[in-house]
């Protein structure tokens, strides 16, 4: 466990960190481009362990300004000067004095003020290095700082500058984000690595289902799937998920049974013909409860039936401990209790699981079908997005890299299949999808993702399978961040977007920068409290010792 922690910690800052600091570098070169003054380049969030000041901005001296600290030595000192406006537009010094607490906020309003560090001063002017590159103790990422972001008071502001500038700079962290999954598969996927291959085979069909009712039956061998390869059965998942509500089209390599196969031998052979069939993947296949006799099969499966698809169900999954049990399904003495193994003694309450671990709180499947067969792991029959079950034939592992020439355009269509996945799996929270494939975790914070990170850390596997682990999962986050961020959400930069598009639905008039910044700041609180909420959960797996794999 703590070494799952320490590298969850390093691991979680060298996958995030980078997303955010390339999201910041976006925003920073539009502002620039667009003659945006830009105050601070953060690496990390404060507290402020350190950084570089560069720059170069002039502010006329004459023999009016007050300097309230002494102007000999001033050079490589760090000061604020407040000025003001000449009939030429240019900064005149109004006072020199010793940088304070609360300046660099003034200066980000847009205010007649500048904060630096003094390159150099002489008799007419004095050369300010007021952009700073700081370095802050929390690793979390990074951020910019920029003058007038709400406020057009001054004339190098965000807020002063065109409608459709703004919009630019705002969405520009965003689309660097939506930009780098398009370069990174792609090289991903010229690494070598090892990688299961055969061929994917029909196991059972549900009756009722998108692939029964395409005609799809067992044996039957999954050759393209919308046109995709179909080598293993993670291929398969990802081009059906994608393609959930629309119609997808398969490629089958009809089996014929083998009637005189023995054990080892194929149960199906095939003749090599091709057929395309159509289906419609379900966003919400059926789930049916496991019953001793059915009376309503929409919702219902008879036990038989039901182990047919799964053996590991049943009518039951929790054994109760008692003296003299009155129903075998949900009781046992205390007497064939003590004999388990792992053993347990009078009230305890057993949950069936796979191989019992725990005593007093688990029994071994094997042991609790030996006391009653209606028992099982699970109670429900859950079907999949087409309704079949599949395994791999003929599987073997190959270590081998993709070519330049066939890496990118496949590298650029599964960063196109996650924004995808990602838009299907935000629709299944909020419909309620039964969809396995979106099983577990909803949603998971910056603790979750550090668990993530460490379990793929300390996993049982090659540096060249764990780079391409955290590769992958670095282009689905920077998708998830550029998605979430160009969202309407206030405190974010498609919130702040959409405060342009009020302010052209209402010819020009903008919304006043204390109410936008209220709004900001309130949808702020609740994102704070959102993830507060969410870590919570990310803590209470951690501690229930649950996994991701």
């Amino acid at each position: 466990m703590p070494e799952t922690v320490f590298f969850g910690v390093v691991t979680f800052l060298l996958v995030l960190g980078p997303l955010v600091i390339f999201h910041e570098l976006g925003h920073l070169w539009t502002a620039r481009r667009f003659g945006v003054k830009t105050l601070e380049f953060g690496f990390g969030y404060p507290p402020r362990a350190g950084g570089m000041w560069s720059g170069a901005t002039p502010v006329s001296i004459d023999d009016e300004t007050l300097f309230e600290i002494k102007r000999d030595g001033l050079v490589n000192k760090l000061v604020t000067v407040r000025t003001m406006l000449d009939e030429q537009g240019n900064q005149i010094a109004v006072t020199v004095r010793k940088r304070a607490k609360g300046d660099d906020a003034e200066a980000s309003t847009g205010g007649l003020i500048v904060t630096g560090k003094v390159r150099s001063i002489d008799e007419g002017q004095i050369i300010v290095a007021d952009m700073l590159w700081s370095f802050n103790w929390l690793p979390l990422g990074g951020f910019v700082r920029m003058v007038g972001e709400e406020s057009s008071r001054s004339a190098d502001s965000l807020g002063s500058k065109p409608r459709w500038q703004r919009v630019v700079v705002m969405a520009a962290g965003a689309f660097v984000n939506a930009v780098i999954p398009f370069i990174l598969l792609p090289l991903v996927l010229m690494i070598p690595a090892e990688k299961p291959i055969g061929d994917v085979t029909i196991m059972t069909v549900f009756p009722g289902s998108p692939a029964d009712m395409a005609g799809i039956e067992p044996g039957d061998k999954i050759i393209k799937v919308d046109g995709r390869n179909i080598d293993n059965i993670s291929e398969l998942q990802q081009a059906v998920t994608v393609k959930l509500g629309a119609t997808s089209t398969w490629e089958i390599e009809s089996g014929v049974p083998n009637l005189f196969a023995r054990p080892a031998e194929p149960q199906f052979q095939y003749t090599g013909d091709v057929t395309k069939v159509h289906l419609i993947p379900r966003w919400k296949p059926p789930s049916r409860a496991v019953v001793a006799e059915v009376s309503d099969p929409e919702s219902e499966m008879a036990l038989g039936r039901a182990r047919v698809f799964d053996v590991s169900v049943g009518l039951n999954t929790l054994l109760t401990v008692v003296d003299e049990p009155t129903d075998t399904l949900y009781e046992i003495s205390n007497e064939a209790a003590a004999r388990l193994d792992p053993p347990a003694k009078l009230g305890d309450i057993l949950r069936v699981v796979g191989v019992a671990e725990n005593a007093g709180k688990e029994i071994s499947l094997e042991d609790a079908r030996l006391h009653d067969n209606g028992l099982g792991t699970k109670t429900r029959v859950q079907e999949g997005a087409t309704g079949v079950q599949i395994s791999t034939e003929n599987r073997e592992i190959v270590n081998r890299g993709t070519s330049p020439l066939e890496a990118f355009p496949l590298g650029w269509r599964h960063s196109l299949d996650t924004m995808v996945l990602t838009r299907n799996a935000l629709t299944t929270t909020i419909i309620g999808s039964t969809n396995p494939q979106f099983e577990g975790p909803s949603t998971v914070g910056p603790i979750g993702i550090g668990q993530l990170t460490g379990e793929i850390a300390v996993a049982d596997a090659g540096l060249g399978a764990k780079i391409i682990t955290f590769a992958t999962l670095a282009a689905t986050l920077s998708l998830s961040l550029a998605i979430l961020n160009i969202l309407p959400i206030p405190a974010l930069d498609g919130g702040r977007i959409f405060f342009v598009f009020v302010e052209i639905a209402r010819r020009g008039k903008r919304i006043s920068p204390e109410r936008e910044g209220l709004v900001h700041l309130i949808g702020f609180a609740l994102l704070i409290g959102l993830i507060a909420v969410i870590s919570v959960q990310d803590v209470t797996r951690i501690i229930k010792g649950e996994s991701f794999f």
